[in-house]
C-alpha cells in the first residue's frame, strides 16, 4: 500500500539561496544535504555526467510534508510561463497552512519571493472558510499559503507557524481521469467543486476571469498532510495540450516529482501500471532524505513523475 505524499522534489537554480529563502519565508530548515549521486540518473531522468547537490528542508522533525531541493551545475529553464498557464499539465503548486496568510505572504516577499495580490477570502464549504494567497519563490515555483477564517478546528492544531506540506497541486486537462487514478490508490475526496467566485482572478493572478474545476484528495479519508489536488481551467478546451512531462526533469526549474512510501513495491508498481502508470526506472539506491531504498519512478496520468520507495 502507498502512503500519502511524503516529500516533493523541487529543481532550483541555486541551492544555498533556496535554502535561505525557505528558512526565512516558511521556517523550513535543512535536515539533510549532500551531493546528488549519478546512481539516481535513471530514476530522476538526468545526465549522469552532470553534478548536483540536494537539501531536505522541513518545518519539523516528523518526517512528513518535506521538500527536497535539488540544483545542478547549469540550471535549466522554468517549467511554467505565460504560454502554458491555461493548458499546461503537470505539477503546478505547493500548498501550506499557516497562522496568518498575510504575515506569511509578507515573509515570502521579504525573503525574495513575489506575490500578485493580498490574501483572498473564499468559502471552501459551509463549515470552512480561508484567506488564501498564491505566491512564487525566487525561482517562480508557486506557493499557495492559507489560514483559516472559519473551521480551522476541524483540521486539528497547527504546531508551527507554517505547516508541513499540505497539498501538491496537479494541473490537468481532465480532472475526472486524474482523480480516478489517485482514488484507486486509496485517496478519498475532501472536496470537488467548480470555483468561480469573484476573487478567483485576483487569487490566481490570471489575465482574465476564470472558472476552475478543483478536486482535493486525502489519503484513507484522513485530513492529513500529503494530499493531492487536481484542477483544470474551464472554457479553455480550444487551447492545445501543453504537457510538462518532457520538461519536468533536472536541471530544469520547478516541481519535479512527488514521493510516496510503499510497504510492497512490487504490488504497488503492478497496481499503478494496471491503472496506466508508465514505469521510468527501478533500482536499489541511497535515496536523498530516505536512506537505502528500493525505488521506482513512473509517470502518472498527467505526465507527473511519482517516486515510490520502500526502505531496504
Amino acid at each position: 500500500m502507498l502512503s500519502e505524499v511524503k516529500l516533493v522534489t523541487l529543481g532550483v537554480s541555486d541551492l544555498d539561496k533556496a535554502c535561505a529563502f525557505y528558512a526565512a519565508s516558511l521556517q523550513y530548515h535543512v535536515k539533510e544535504s549532500g551531493k546528488i549521486s549519478p546512481e539516481l540518473a535513471s530514476l530522476w531522468r538526468f545526465d549522469p555526467a552532470t553534478s548536483g547537490r540536494y537539501a531536505i528542508v522541513a518545518a519539523d522533525d516528523s518526517g512528513i510534508g518535506r521538500i527536497r531541493l535539488a540544483s545542478f551545475d547549469s540550471p535549466g529553464e522554468r517549467l511554467w510561463n505565460a504560454d502554458n498557464l491555461y493548458n499546461g499539465s503537470g505539477y503546478y503548486a505547493l500548498n501550506f497552512r499557516c497562522r496568518d496568510a498575510l504575515d506569511t505572504m509578507h515573509a515570502i516577499t521579504a525573503a525574495g519571493g513575489s506575490s500578485g495580490h493580498e490574501p483572498s477570502y473564499w468559502e471552501v464549504s459551509e463549515q470552512v472558510a480561508v484567506r488564501d494567497s498564491i505566491n512564487d519563490d525566487p525561482d517562480g515555483i508557486r506557493l499557495d499559503v492559507f489560514s483559516y477564517e472559519r473551521g480551522g478546528e476541524l483540521r486539528g492544531p497547527l504546531e508551527t507557524e507554517v505547516s508541513v506540506l499540505q497539498t501538491i497541486a496537479i494541473a490537468t486537462r481532465d480532472v475526472p481521469r486524474s482523480s480516478a487514478f489517485y482514488l484507486a490508490l486509496g485517496f478519498e475526496v475532501l472536496f470537488d467543486r467548480t470555483l468561480d467566485f469573484p476573487e478567483l482572478q485576483a487569487l490566481l493572478g490570471t489575465d482574465r476571469p476564470v472558472r476552475i474545476h478543483n478536486v482535493n484528495l486525502m489519503k484513507n479519508g484522513n485530513i492529513i498532510p500529503g494530499r493531492v489536488e487536481m484542477f483544470a481551467y474551464l472554457d479553455m478546451e480550444h487551447l492545445p495540450d501543453a504537457p510538462l512531462r518532457d520538461k519536468a526533469l533536472p536541471p530544469n526549474i520547478g516541481i519535479l516529482s512527488a514521493s510516496l512510501a510503499s510497504d510492497d513495491l512490487d504490488a504497488d508498481l503492478a497496481q499503478l501500471q494496471s491503472l496506466g502508470g508508465e514505469l521510468v526506472a527501478r533500482r536499489h539506491v541511497a535515496l536523498p532524505g530516505c536512506g537505502p531504498c528500493d525505488v521506482a519512478t513512473l509517470f502518472g496520468p498527467d505526465g507527473e513523475l511519482l517516486e515510490l520507495y520502500q526502505a531496504a
